[in-house]
């Protein structure tokens, strides 16, 4: 069991630092740096629509970090938004006014967010859609998993998205686990395995991301936006 978690620990930091070094995104239209109570800040990059208008409703995409942000997401319609709310270094308190912040500058369909994480990350986008279900609408992860058995639960009215590799042993095995605990509670829930892909999907980077996040979110999204 040592070894186990051992190898799935030195996983984490391996994918981690493999993103870091590869990390070629596309600039953001807006760069801002928000600041949080306790003396905290944190940076956010904004992808507007070309046709954005801060009046009209939008669907909004948090992601934790670029990697997978290449090529121009305007054409989807979705507001894309690279901040930290899922960090460990802020408190549920500081993300929460960060997506307070989001929301002062966004008219954000349904007054909930959708959040995308990838490897490691997967953890905090769990732990924060779980500590605050009021503000999220979806999770996609690429891959990832709730590490905790009480997150599932405040998780079960969001729409719950899953894609991994068909090589990635225990991401794989981790994710369907997962996702059958979701089907089992109800949840709006799928699974994509990547035919003979691997832990880094960098094949899906750019516009197969961003058409798999319209396709699989954004028709809810968009209706659930216009009945407010």
């Amino acid at each position: 069991m040592k070894t186990q978690l051992s190898w799935a620990v030195s996983l984490l930091v391996i994918s981690g630092a493999a993103f870091a070094q590869t990390e070629d995104a596309t600039p953001a239209d807006e760069y801002v740096d928000v600041e949080l109570s306790g003396g905290a800040s944190m940076p956010m990059g904004f992808y507007f629509p070309d046709d954005f208008d801060p009046h009209r409703e939008c669907p909004v995409m948090i992601s934790v970090g670029t990697y997978f942000l290449h090529d121009d997401p305007s054409e989807f319609g979705w507001v894309v938004v690279r901040a930290g709310v899922a960090d460990r270094q802020y408190s549920v308190e500081q993300s929460a006014e960060a997506l307070d912040y989001i929301a002062s500058r966004l008219n954000v369909a349904s007054d909930r967010f959708h959040i995308f994480g990838y490897s490691a990350s997967s953890a905090g986008v769990f732990r924060i859609a779980a500590a605050l279900p009021d503000r999220f609408r979806g999770v996609l992860v690429m891959p990832g998993h709730p590490r905790q058995r009480s997150e599932y639960a405040p998780l079960s009215d969001m729409q719950i998205r899953f894609i991994v590799g068909e090589n990635d042993g225990y991401w794989l095995r981790e994710s369907q686990a997962a996702h059958r605990r979701f089907v089992d509670l109800g949840t709006d829930t799928n699974i994509e395995i990547i035919a003979d892909g691997g832990h880094v999907l960098s094949e899906l980077s750019g516009r197969p991301l961003f058409e798999r996040i319209d396709a699989e979110f954004g028709a809810g999204a968009r209706a659930h936006g216009a009945h407010r």
